[in-house]
């Protein structure tokens, strides 16, 4: 009886020390995943930012009234398209009038140049005074400066002229349309606003307590609230100039926090990103 209860004894013990085993394994199994975890996530930096889409305010240059308007906004435009026209027809009469001054300033120096060389001879000889060929020689300079300040007003109409049709410096998507046919536009008043697609980048704003962990070009993945695909990026800026947090932007810390604008160039964007899509960026 005695064997049997110290073999029980035994084996109750034995039990409990393998018992007591897999719980240590366990506890320090799940304290390595936690400290894992906790160093894996400390090593992720999330962003919060905005689509940031570069625009240009398509304007002519020269007074005068619109004539045709020729897209509507959404459309695609690509660069040299002609987008819009003003009523040509009075700077194209100012052309003209500068052409025919232009002509007759030319027959001006002709005539000049002519009567210099007739009377050349005569200066070398004094057989006129030299009062008259000061004046002859005077004459024919004044003709041919002329000419070229005619040429000049001419090539400043032709641009005017040429300014009456606005095309697309580069490819995009129309944004807005400002005016409408029939408006009298001044110089430098824009009517169209194009939205550029050749580049796409998002401003974002660093923490200080993390600005050491970025650096340009560091690679990021960016995801929009509307679709789980995953976008890729870099850094592409980032502001030498401390601010405080814009107050549009939320963070988990004071806004009164120092923050540094970065611009997160998008590497494969599409044309589901649009101006101003909030975004998230996560940088590993």
């Amino acid at each position: 009886m005695a064997k049997t209860k110290q073999l029980k004894e035994k084996t109750s013990k034995s039990k409990i020390g393998r018992v007591l085993f897999w719980i240590v394994l366990g506890a320090a199994g799940v304290a390595g995943w936690s400290y894992f975890h906790q160093t894996d996530s400390s090593d992720q930096v999330t962003l919060y930012g905005n689509v940031d889409i570069r625009q240009v305010n398509l304007a002519f240059r020269v007074d005068g009234r619109l004539k045709n308007m020729l897209f509507e906004e959404g459309n695609v435009i690509h660069a040299g398209d002609l987008v819009a026209c003003l009523d040509d027809i009075p700077i194209l009469n100012k052309l003209n009038q500068a052409k025919a001054r232009l002509e007759q300033a030319k027959v001006q120096m002709h005539n000049a140049e002519r009567r210099y060389k007739r009377n050349i001879e005569l200066c070398k000889t004094d057989t006129i005074s030299q009062q008259e060929c000061d004046n002859i020689l005077a004459a024919r300079d004044e003709a041919v400066s002329n000419v070229a300040y005619m040429e000049s007003v001419v090539a400043e109409a032709q641009t005017a002229y040429d300014d009456t049709k606005l095309y697309a410096p580069s490819n995009g998507v129309m944004l807005v349309r400002i005016q409408e046919p029939g408006s009298m536009i001044s110089a430098g008043s824009a009517v169209y606003t194009l939205s550029l697609n050749e580049e796409m980048w998002a401003r974002a704003y660093i923490q200080e307590t993390d600005l050491g962990k970025f650096k340009i070009g560091t690679p990021v993945e960016i995801i929009t609230d509307s679709t789980d695909k995953v976008y890729h990026g870099h850094v592409g800026f980032i502001s030498p100039q401390a601010e405080f947090t814009p107050k549009n932007i939320e963070t988990t810390t004071l806004r009164t926090d120092l923050v540094y604008r970065t611009r997160i160039i998008i590497d494969d964007a599409d044309d589901f990103l649009k101006q101003g899509m909030p975004i998230t960026i996560k940088v590993k």
